[in-house]
């Protein structure tokens, strides 16, 4: 068999007699900028090159998580990058997983429960939970992988309650229940993270209504393409008028989850997105705006959103505080309360600040994967301080909700233009 073809058939996660999948980790590995290395460094208590290994092997714990979540494997109970041994550990309730998990090259964890089993007791819980302390009780909701079970975070005044009643509770998983002492609020106050300003809210309301804009996205409808970028669903309602920071006007709100309604703000589907369709004139740039890292382009692999697994390292930028501003990803799939709401699949990082008008900024790997945009966290955090949570609302799942509201497909751009080269007739 033709070497050329053995190489491509193992990209694929295909094994072929002694070949081995794990030369996904062979990819060619992206440069890192020094400003984003020197907040590894920093953040993670390493030297540049302990960072540049580090991040190279969270690189190949991602493209080794995303073929894992390609095999749908029946008892996969989630993934999370170990800091230790440098390497991705991948849980699952079911022994016939384990080899195909090691050919993929990372370790395998065997537990209990699956992820499948974990969401179903926590949505059971969060609904017992919920009637017994009040509505508003519960401030966010995750499974943890590495604990095998689930964690609650519920507010200060009802801790006590909560925990007699997870602790009487028929439960089958651990649950974790932990005091939530402040709510998390918004940051509500065209490159992915330059500064934007809601103008249809200042002529109502007053004020300025900063946010940042996510990443550049086009809408495609038949063989026209509308330029556009995805951001928070917090900083707009549809219809709104966006303007830049400078007082030029960027566009028009054709999708967002957040509407108004006698005065009384809700979200729809529980998810903080919109995508705003830019105005004549305006080039979209598959690029992020940096601020001290200069511009980063969107990476062309994997359309550019490559998932981060828990562990590995992510940075936040905004027109606010700029950038970089880096840490690890918490928790994925998070159910939290931010700003009185309930939001469903948030990414949680710990150790990051925001500020008000970072709002709708992107979280964007090392190696340029765009992983969501900015919903809030603790307010007003900047500079960074460890226990600083920010919640980040999926670019994924943003740009999904905007192709069903129009009818057409949105695409986010990236280096190899509106969507990743495909290999046809495979």
């Amino acid at each position: 068999m033709n070497k050329a073809v053995l190489v491509l058939l193992s990209l694929c996660g295909i094994t072929v007699g002694s070949y081995s999948i794990t030369a996904i980790s062979s990819e060619i590995q992206p440069q890192y900028d020094q400003k984003t290395l020197a907040q590894v460094e920093a953040f993670y208590g390493i030297d540049e090159s302990a960072a540049i290994t580090r991040l190279s092997k969270e690189y190949d714990a991602a493209v080794q998580a995303r073929r894992i979540e390609e095999r749908h494997l029946p008892g996969y109970a989630g993934a999370w990058f170990d800091s230790v041994t440098l390497s991705l550990q991948v849980a699952t309730n079911n022994a016939e997983d384990l080899n195909v998990i090691r050919q993929i090259g990372a370790t395998p964890v065997l537990v209990t429960h699956s992820l499948t089993e974990l969401e179903e007791v926590r949505a059971r819980i969060t609904d017992a939970l919920t009637s017994a302390i009040g509505a508003g009780g519960i401030r966010k909701s995750y499974v943890d992988p590495q604990a095998n079970g689930v964690v609650l975070g519920v507010g200060g005044d009802v801790i006590v309650p909560a925990s007699a009643f997870i602790a009487t509770y028929a439960k089958d998983v651990p649950v974790q229940v932990n005091s939530v002492i402040v709510d998390a609020g918004f940051s509500t106050d065209l490159h992915g993270a330059d500064g934007t300003q809601n103008d249809s809210w200042h002529v109502t309301y007053g004020g300025t209504w900063p946010c940042s804009a996510g990443a550049s996205a086009e809408q495609v409808n038949g063989s026209t393409y509308v330029a556009g970028f995805a951001t928070a669903g917090h900083c707009d309602t549809s219809g709104n008028t966006i303007k830049s920071s400078s007082g030029t006007t960027l566009g028009t709100v054709a999708q967002s989850t957040y509407s108004i309604t006698g005065g009384i703000g809700s979200f729809s589907f529980n998810e903080d997105g919109s995508w705003v369709q830019t105005s004549s004139g305006w080039v979209p740039k598959p690029q992020i705006n940096g601020y001290t890292s200069g511009t980063l382009n969107v990476s062309g692999t994997w359309t550019g959103t490559l998932v981060a697994p828990v562990g590995t390292t992510a940075c936040r930028y905004g027109s606010t505080s700029g950038g970089p501003h880096c840490a690890s990803v918490t928790a994925r799939n998070v159910s939290v309360t931010v700003g009185g709401y309930l939001f469903n699949g948030m990414i949680e990082v710990d150790g990051i600040c925001t500020d008000d008008g970072d709002s709708g900024g992107p979280l964007v790997t090392p190696a340029n994967q765009v992983q969501g945009t900015v919903t809030g966290g603790t307010p007003n955090s900047c500079p960074d301080s460890s226990g600083d949570y920010v919640y980040f609302q999926p670019i994924t799942t943003t740009l999904a909700r905007a192709e069903s509201a129009l009818g057409n497909p949105v695409a986010m751009l990236t280096s190899h233009g509106r969507s990743a080269p495909t290999v046809t007739n495979f």
